[in-house]
């Protein structure tokens, strides 16, 4: 049997890693005040309705976000796969899953512009394409619901997505993401490299920073603390 003390001293750590873990943000904050400068630049190339570009927005990105995104210099770029062509003088944009998709992005680009905040828009975006509310999201109805939710004003938003202001914007992330070559979305740049969606994105975060907070530190505490649990038991 485990000794008592030697299994209270491991409950004590894994207690205080996780309290790390927790910090609030407003600590984060203060942090990266502290240390200005030191952020990962991470660029996102997708579009709306992509179903892995949903998941990794979901279930990756808005996540790290929440947990240590005063430390990411954020760049979001709705558009994907999408084609410009030029058509009676005018230029005419093809999303791969059609016209819903290209209004989507609008929504998404829009959220960006009216918003002001790449954070907020980030989690914004997150809401309207988790399709929460029917059908597969990045919709008028996702923009309501989401911006009610959070106390967002999302009447400018649509309005800009319906309006020539969300075919300039669309445009514009057009012409940016010729600008990178890909085959497939979401197509992530951290520090203008490559991210293979296989790799562990916190921690491949955690690594281009030079002073990483404690944030990035648990997980492998808690590996480490686990592995020695299971040697000795």
């Amino acid at each position: 049997m485990l000794p008592y003390s030697m299994l209270l001293l491991f409950f004590v750590a894994i207690a205080a890693v996780r309290s790390a873990e927790h910090r609030s943000s407003d600590w984060d904050i203060k942090s990266t005040e502290m240390k200005k400068g030191d952020k990962a630049n991470l660029k996102l190339y997708y579009e709306s309705l992509c179903p892995d570009c949903v998941d990794f927005q979901i279930q990756r990105l808005d996540p790290l976000l929440k947990e240590i995104g005063s430390y990411i210099d954020l760049k979001l770029y709705p558009y994907g796969k999408a084609k410009r062509h030029e058509k009676n003088g005018k230029t005419v944009i093809t999303c791969q899953h059609g016209e819903e998709e290209c209004y989507g992005n609008k929504l998404h680009a829009c959220a960006i512009d009216k918003l002001k905040d790449i954070y907020k828009a980030a989690h914004y975006i997150t809401c309207m394409m988790n399709g929460t509310w029917g059908g597969d999201g990045s919709t008028d109805k996702d923009a309501t619901k989401c911006g009610d939710q959070m106390k967002i004003d999302s009447k400018p938003i649509k309005k800009c997505a319906k309006g020539d202001k969300g075919e300039e914007l669309l445009e514009y992330y057009g012409k940016e993401t010729d600008k990178v070559k890909f085959r497939n979305v979401p197509y992530v740049l951290i520090n203008e490299e490559e991210f293979e969606m296989f790799e562990d994105l916190k921690k491949k975060i955690c690594e281009t920073l030079k002073n990483p907070p404690p944030q990035c530190k648990t997980k492998e505490l808690m590996n480490i603390l686990s592995s020695i649990l299971s040697n000795i038991l």
